[in-house]
């Protein structure tokens, strides 16, 4: 393997990379599309899932497993081509804000709701991939987060003692002795952290920086969401043919809600439909409106707003076994540097397994709007390559080529807080969408949540419930 050219800022060594080719190793392993299949006639169905990524893939799943109703699939380009194909494929069932901060603005018991919520995740995943029969490769393990101060500490024991009080897993806590913070803490949150020598505190994370005193655990894992969403929507086409079409290369321009049944418009075709469900994941080019005209907007905490992650990839020389870190580099939690993120996984290469590691973290407001073909900058690689690499594999040398780089879009709402069900004023208009940079498990439990409203079930009130502007 060559090496990119090194040039040299104020003594430091940095890899200059030229721009690369955007090239995701999860849309690497799809299987061949085959011929596009856009709505070509007018259409009448009972329930209309927009977008064919995880999100829209598993509501489809579940409301064709739990109900009799006929659905569309409809996709703007080929399955898993979104965010869906375009991710770090982690699994994690955490909220990209802190659980004591969602009890605080919504009350405690429907802050925990929302957290069994997303980790019945992993029991859905499981459920789907087995009924579906797919042979995607899911890895589990225990993932770990790296701390460095008092904040960052304070915050997660909070988010610990909420999850106790309301019976859920607790995240494991380890503090090194070391730490200068240690003092510090209050009395009444010692019950939730284990105080450990500093050296165990470099084990868990893979790394001699010491300046991270704690490390945070709790289940995580990995998996191709791209191929696992094809071959689930090979599934639903071979045992639901009768009543479950899909369609792509078919985007979405406008939606109409009236009276009692919703519309789609795409391309000179409409679809009618008693309910529809928009699984649009920071895909905002779509008007949403009333019978008359007027745009229906959710609260502005809810609206989806895309950007851009960045993400990098090369294969280990020796085998590893499968692993995921997070290292936090804001003082404190919620600012506007991004924790760089790392995972390990089998992925098969010429035919052989092989260990693939993956880092993130960069990510960029959509400006202008996200194109997959675009370029991965060369410039950010090299930051990536400075400053995410030694966290992913300090053995590496700096400015090796990397065998994937990639770019893809998540969608983020104010609030940090995924959106799942009806609209409180137009319940024939429903939401499974915001990514918020969290994995795609919130997607998979989001559509089992909208296929219980479906099927007519009457839910307790959300954290994750649609609200109006003036909510």
């Amino acid at each position: 393997m060559g090496r990119v050219a090194v040039a040299s800022d104020s003594g430091r060594r940095v890899a200059a990379y030229p721009d690369q080719p955007n090239r995701s190793p999860w849309i690497a392993q799809l299987e061949p599309d085959g011929p596009a299949r856009p709505l070509e006639a007018d259409l009448d169905v009972d329930v209309a899932i927009v977008g064919a990524g995880i999100a829209g893939v598993a509501t489809a799943f579940f409301v064709l497993r739990t109900t009799s109703k006929r659905v569309l699939l409809i996709e703007r380009d080929r399955v898993a081509r979104g965010a869906t194909g375009r991710n770090a494929g982690q699994l994690t069932t955490y909220f990209e804000r802190p659980l004591a901060s969602i009890a605080d603005e919504f009350g405690e018991a429907p802050a925990v709701d929302g957290q069994r919520t997303f980790d019945a995740g992993h029991g859905l995943l499981d459920l789907m991939a087995r009924e579906a029969g797919t042979t995607v490769g899911i890895d589990r393990f225990t993932g770990h987060m790296g701390m460095y101060n008092r904040n960052h500490v304070l915050v997660h024991l909070r988010n610990n003692a909420v999850r106790r009080r309301g019976g859920l897993r607790e995240e494991a806590c380890l503090i090194s002795e070391d730490a200068e913070f240690l003092a510090d803490l209050p009395p009444d949150l010692s019950s939730l952290y284990t105080v450990v020598p500093q050296a165990t505190i470099r084990e868990m994370l893979e790394t001699d920086d010491d300046r991270y005193r704690a490390v945070l655990s709790d289940l995580k894992g990995c998996a191709n969401s791209g191929l696992l969403v094809q071959q689930v929507l090979g599934f639903l086409e071979a045992r639901f043919g009768d009543r479950f079409t899909y369609c792509d290369t078919s985007p979405v321009d406008r939606v109409v809600i009236e009276d009692d049944r919703a519309r789609l418009g795409t391309r000179g075709r409409s679809v009618r439909a008693d309910s529809v469900v928009l699984c649009t994941n920071g895909f905002v080019d779509h008007a949403v409106e009333d019978g008359a005209g007027r745009s229906i907007d959710l609260h502005p905490a809810q609206r989806v707003v895309g950007t851009i992650g960045f993400m990098a990839a090369f294969f280990e020389e020796q085998p590893r076994s499968p692993a995921a870190f997070s290292y936090i580099r804001n003082v404190s939690i919620g600012g506007a540097t991004p924790y760089v993120y790392v995972t390990r996984r089998a992925y098969e290469r010429d035919g052989l397994p092989a260990t693939l590691t993956c880092m993130g973290g960069p990510e960029w407001p959509i400006e202008p709007p996200w194109d997959p073909a675009m370029p991965f900058p060369g410039a950010l690689l090299a930051t990536m390559d400075e400053e995410v690499r030694p966290f992913a594999q300090p053995a590496r040398p700096a400015g090796l080529p990397y065998d994937f780089q990639w770019h893809g879009l998540m969608g983020y709402t104010d609030g940090r807080i995924r959106v799942i069900g009806a609209h409180p004023d137009h319940p024939q208009l429903l939401y499974n969408l915001g990514c918020n940079g969290v994995g795609f498990l919130p997607s998979i439990a989001g559509g089992e949540r909208i296929a219980r409203l479906l099927a007519g079930e009457q839910l307790a009130p959300s954290i994750f419930d649609p609200r109006t502007a003036d909510a």
